[in-house]
């Protein structure tokens, strides 16, 4: 059984109700927003016309971040969340980079990543997620079961997203990428975080040198 939550871009209002939600449920520092309305402009005066997207993390079915991760502080669970554990994040900022859509931020409050949860606390316990359960126009929609209508065609349905768009535009308008980006990293991942530890290995090797270097000038240690 995998979660899913639908967005439906013809009912949002803008109102912000999901943002503020969001931000309440999972404590968030300020400049952090997990989930984010934008708002978009077409024709001109005085017939234009604002349409808006909310959106969060996507909960990939493949997730680069979890891939790019080197301490396992990133993992997508058997109903398609993609949790995230503060007490083993080391903030390497890693997944911030992997992700095609920019979804990871650093928080310089905790040091570490922060990400859209899924309200997996809430929904563990048979409840909607926060951005859902406050939005004024339904349209957020959460699928407890993933069984989306048929009718529904969203972006990032058939790559089995778990935050998908049922959008009245191309993906483009909404700055979304299209097609929606596959996981690339996997192959190379472990080149990067070869290449990382380099400037650490060069440190301690530094440091050993300078310490024999003391010793070889009769520096003793009593």
């Amino acid at each position: 059984m995998e979660r899913l939550i639908v967005f439906h871009a013809d009912r949002c209002i803008k109102c912000h109700s999901c943002e503020i939600a969001c931000q309440l449920e999972n404590d968030a520092p300020p400049g952090l927003r997990f989930r984010r309305v934008k708002s978009f402009e077409e024709g001109h005066f005085p017939d234009a016309r604002n349409y808006f997207i909310s959106s969060a993390c996507f909960h990939c079915n493949d997730p680069s971040c979890v891939s790019a991760c080197p301490v396992g502080a990133l993992l997508r669970r058997d109903d398609g969340i993609v949790v995230h554990f503060r007490n083993k994040c080391v903030g390497c900022g890693y997944c911030i980079q992997a992700c095609p859509f920019h979804v990871p931020q650093f928080s310089p409050f905790h040091h570490t990543m922060r990400k859209c949860s899924f309200c997996s606390h809430r929904v563990d316990n048979g409840r909607e997620p926060a951005c859902v359960a406050k939005c004024t126009a339904n349209a957020l929609v959460y699928y407890p079961d993933g069984k989306v209508p048929d009718s529904i065609n969203a972006y990032g349905k058939p790559e089995r997203l778990h935050m998908v768009y049922e959008l009245d535009r191309k993906p483009g308008d909404y700055q979304l990428p299209n097609p929606v980006p596959a996981n690339v990293l996997t192959s190379t991942q472990l080149v990067k975080w070869l290449i990382g530890l380099i400037p650490g290995v060069g440190i301690t090797l530094w440091l050993l040198k300078k310490a024999e270097g003391f010793k070889s000038n009769g520096v003793r240690d009593d």
